[in-house]
């Protein structure tokens, strides 16, 4: 809270605004306890600091302002702060919180009153109180940090569980072998890596396997679960294990089940290994040329199990789990989303790593992008084989990632490869709309910004440089909307839709719902869509033109509205 603001806040507050209404996520207000009895007074007064230093300390840092009413406007707002020692205030706060926080107290005098400010400010560490509560500020409350919620708050502030080590865990639990596989995996992903050349120590140190902890050279967390022993491994990280079910048409028992407890990149190889003698593959042949459209893309199925292996919550018991159906692949994660990832926002929210180290040792090798763009890659390899794009629930505090194989859109996946060969660069924006297109008539800027997972203003950015390419545009203002060229739906075998959904004049329309409106009276946007097989961007513009020409008028509102004859 800037130094300049706090005078002009207890301004507002003497004149035109209760303190309720100007608190926010760094301040807030509250009456300074007052009772006759002063062990009373202490105790009221020390939980009340030990709170609110915990909740900002565990957040962005913020203010309190002590001698304020919140729900009162006018001078008698201020109420006035007495029998205070700056001193020990200060000690509340220090012996009442652990660790420890420091807070600034600064008198505001006011004709009224007294008005303390309490400043706390933002911690790198997770603080309690003595007591042992654990409190973060959201929005204009102080709230409860449970279990659950405590490594989303620990990741925010830096905390890496796989960067730490294990006092019994020592350099002698590192395998040979792994460190050879890991190795191969650099020579496929990064084969001019400059790490190749170093021997196998000084290799394990560059990657931050190993670390020099407190004067001595230690294996880190992330090391033990890639090059670590097995028998190391299971003993210590019993929780680093991926489980692979295969299912048939009874998607209820498994009919092959394997428990896998050993260092991760053994255990992604093996994945494979199980997924691929069960992967059909379907050819596609245009003109001389033969593509290959596999159930589960390969480099698809590695990206969704090396977000598993990346992203998941190390500190939580349970384990990553595989399980293969004939028509979809599920991958789950332990852990939520965290750093405001959810499912709607994942292909372009900045990326957001729970684990760090392991993250950037996968980078190191090449098999992770550091840009955190391995969802693009997996929704631009499905969507160029005409699949679906790849799902991202999070279900009971696990995230999953859903691959659906089942009957693929072949004139679409030909379409692409075709303009990939005549040299159209193809952007993931792109692919997105024309799926999209391929089973819906229209597409507006805000349909396409659902879609995009982008703002409205970029959707239709996206929009009009697909204009004259791949699609027409209709309407002005909010009503316009978007629809295949002739062209496009042609080459994707739909030369019906095209006739369909261009088959009437607009003035036909009208005529269509003024026959409508004349038999029935009255009619819904609903109503319009139907009669006229249109979107509901385009029977709002219908509906406005009938308006203005005095033919119908409007009843009710929101949902329950509808259109009268004039």
């Amino acid at each position: 809270m800037s130094e300049y603001k706090i005078p002009n806040l207890i301004t507002k507050i003497k004149t035109n605004t209760p303190a309720h209404a100007l608190e926010t996520q760094h301040l807030d207000f509250k009456r300074f306890p007052t009772t006759s009895n002063q062990k009373d007074h202490k105790n009221k007064l020390s939980s009340l600091l030990r709170e609110y230093a915990v909740a900002f300390a565990n957040s962005e840092g913020g203010t309190l302002l002590l001698g304020i009413e919140n729900n009162i406007i006018g001078p008698e707002a201020i109420t006035g702060c007495q029998n205070y020692n700056f001193e020990e205030m200060r000690r509340m706060i220090f012996d009442g919180t652990r660790p420890p926080i420091i807070a600034e107290i600064e008198e505001l005098p006011q004709p009224e009153g007294i008005v303390l400010a309490v400043k706390v400010p933002k911690s790198s560490r997770i603080h309690s109180t003595s007591s042992g509560k654990k409190y973060q500020r959201v929005g204009t409350e102080n709230r409860l940090i449970f279990p659950e919620d405590e490594t989303n708050l620990k990741v925010a502030k830096g905390y890496d569980y796989t960067a730490g080590y294990m006092l019994e865990v020592g350099i002698d639990s590192i395998d040979p072998l792994e460190v050879s596989r890991l190795r191969n995996w650099i020579e496929k992903y990064s084969p001019g890596s400059e790490s190749l050349g170093l021997d196998d120590i000084d290799l394990l140190k560059s990657l931050g396997i190993i670390q020099e902890i407190e004067g001595e050279e230690r294996l880190t967390i992330a090391g033990l679960m890639l090059v670590g022993k097995e028998q190391a491994s299971k003993r210590h990280l019993p929780q680093n294990e991926i489980i692979y079910f295969r299912f048939g048409e009874n998607d209820v028992d498994p009919i092959q089940s394997i428990y896998m407890k050993m260092p991760l990149l053994r255990s992604i190889e093996k994945i494979w290994d199980f997924i691929e003698p069960f992967n059909s593959v379907h050819l596609i042949k245009d003109a001389f040329l033969e593509t290959p459209i596999p159930s589960f893309p390969e480099d698809v199925v590695r990206e969704a199990i090396l977000n598993a292996v990346v992203h998941r919550d190390y500190t939580l018991p349970d384990s990553i789990y595989v399980r293969m159906f004939p028509e979809r692949l599920e991958i789950s994660s332990p852990g939520s989303f965290i750093g405001g990832v959810t499912p709607h926002n994942v292909l372009t929210h900045p990326p957001v790593r729970r684990n760090p180290l392991l993250a950037e040792i996968f980078q190191h090798i090449g098999a992770v992008n550091r840009g955190g763009l391995g969802v693009d890659r997996m929704y631009r390899r499905l969507l160029s084989y005409g699949k679906l794009p790849p799902e991202f629930p999070e279900i009971d505090g696990a995230v999953e990632v859903i691959l659906k194989n089942g009957t693929f859109d072949e004139a679409m996946a030909k379409f692409i490869g075709k303009k990939a060969r005549e040299g159209h660069g193809w952007r993931l924006e792109e692919l997105i709309i024309l799926h999209y297109l391929r089973r819906n008539d229209d597409i507006s800027a805000k349909e396409a910004s659902a879609i995009l997972q982008r703002s409205q203003n970029k959707a239709s950015e996206t929009l009009s440089l697909m204009e004259g390419v791949f699609l027409e545009r209709f309407g002005t203002g909010r009503g316009t909307y978007y629809q295949l060229t002739h062209e496009t739906l042609y080459s994707i075998g739909e030369k019906e839709k095209y006739t369909r959904i261009k088959g009437l004049s607009e003035e036909q329309k009208l005529q269509l719902l003024k026959n409508y409106i004349e038999t029935n009276g009255q009619i819904t946007n609903e109503e319009v869509r139907g009669v006229c097989g249109v979107s509901r961007y385009q029977a709002v513009r219908l509906i406005q033109k009938l308006t203005r020409e005095n033919f119908i008028e409007l009843k009710g509102k929101g949902r329950g509205a509808y259109y009268e004859k004039y």
